[in-house]
């Protein structure tokens, strides 16, 4: 009986320590973007190459607004959250203290990193030297500057990704994400395969498919030179 009660006293020890080594983190969005509905995930950067990442994400995948408060363990992660126009990305480690930590994560696609408006009829070609990718867009939709995704550890994402949306003053226009990091179609929405990589959507619509109909086959990718 005192061997039982010996070793329930060492498993539990082991459970309250791993317990404490758990740390709440506070993620918020920057000023500006209080009021986004958005999408969470946080996706862990030190797993072993066998490790099955969706098992590991911890994701938030119904849209809310306000801060997402997660249990983490210490480590460094990849903060993602998506709203139906902008991306906030955020490599972060999470240390060991204090036991709450808040996180801010920043936009992705600001005003200023819009790289093409199509405000006639369209459709309005657009390449991009720095990353090869081009694209012709319908009228009345925009696109951010192309960019390689931050994996974190220095690593640089391999497919090239972008936003393209609908140039609308609300938050009711139709987006296309062009290979969306730590995107779940489950959760998030559905996704097609494309010559660049995927396009995804939160919602395909009409507008949706009609910016669809004149992006996808337009997208190519050309050689960079270094």
């Amino acid at each position: 009986m005192k061997r039982v009660g010996a070793m329930a006293t060492v498993i539990w020890l082991m459970a309250v320590s791993l317990h404490a080594q758990e740390v709440q983190a506070v993620f918020t969005l920057p000023a500006g973007f209080e009021d986004r509905a958005v999408s969470w995930s946080a996706t862990p950067l030190d797993l072993s190459p066998d490790a099955d990442v969706l098992d590991a994400m911890m994701m938030k995948p119904e849209a809310a607004t306000g801060p997402w408060i997660v249990v983490l363990a210490p480590g460094p992660y990849m903060i993602s959250a998506f709203s139906e126009v902008e991306v906030f990305e955020l490599t972060a480690t999470v240390a060991p203290q204090p036991s709450v930590q808040s996180f801010e994560v920043p936009v992705l696609s600001l005003e200023s990193i819009v790289a093409i408006r199509c405000e006639g009829a369209g459709p309005c070609a657009f390449d991009d030297p720095a990353t090869g990718l081009g694209f012709d867009l319908p009228g009345g939709w925009a696109a951010e500057q192309p960019y390689f995704a931050d994996l974190g550890a220095g690593e640089k994402a391999k497919e090239v990704s972008v936003v393209f949306f609908e140039d609308v003053t609300d938050d009711g226009g139709s987006v296309w994400f062009l290979n969306p990091v730590d995107w779940v179609e489950d959760d998030a929405g559905p996704c097609r395969d494309v010559a660049a990589g995927v396009l995804c959507t939160f919602d395909l619509g009409g507008q949706a498919e009609a910016g669809f109909a004149i992006i996808a086959p337009s997208l190519t990718l050309a050689p960079v030179t270094p």
